[in-house]
């Protein structure tokens, strides 16, 4: 499971191309592309729609933030966590509206078994960006991880109702709900 998720979170921040938009300015482009992914017939229609959101959500406005994060990405692939952990508080003190940073810092934490800091950094990323689908679906996979079965459920619950073709989040509905609902399997 912990291989599944670091791979996701991995996915998700290479799919985080350049973008002209800020995630610290207000993007209307960005409702549209969340009102096309509610739309979405299927997950093949949602893949460039969550792929945008993905692209605007990495792009925080400010150069120096961006190489703040890509410095960070480097550090980490390098295996200097210390020094990609520095680079994302630096980004954090320069930015702290800006969703991105914590949901690096909670990929971070969860990478090293820190669950409580990777919940932590999730509720913060979703406070910065209430609709991150991809922050709720972790979530759920730390609950789950915990044993917290019913908040899991709730979390991998709220993810598809922001993107309802979204596969982490559809197959953690159907792992839990037959055990916390009462359902049979």
């Amino acid at each position: 499971m912990r291989r599944i998720v670091f791979t996701l979170l991995t996915l998700a921040l290479a799919a985080c191309g350049a973008s002209e938009r800020s995630a610290l300015r207000p993007d209307p482009g960005l409702d549209a592309l969340f009102v096309q992914l509610l739309e979405a017939p299927d997950a093949a229609a949602a893949v460039g729609v969550e792929q945008e959101i993905y692209a605007r959500w990495a792009n925080s406005g400010s150069p120096t933030v961006d190489i703040l994060l890509e410095r960070a990405a480097a550090a980490e692939n390098a295996g200097d966590v210390e020094g990609a952990g520095r680079f994302i508080d630096q980004a954090i003190d320069l930015a702290p509206e800006y969703a991105e940073p914590w949901s690096r810092r909670a990929n971070m934490a969860y990478r090293a078994n820190d669950y409580a800091g990777a919940i932590s950094a999730l509720q913060e990323t979703l406070k910065r960006e209430p609709r991150h689908f991809a922050a709720l679906a972790v979530l759920g996979l730390i609950y789950e991880e915990l044993g917290q079965q019913r908040p899991a459920l709730e979390a991998f619950r709220a993810a598809l109702v922001i993107h309802p073709n979204y596969e982490l989040a559809i197959q953690g509905v159907r792992r839990l709900e037959p055990r916390v609902d009462g359902r049979d399997a």
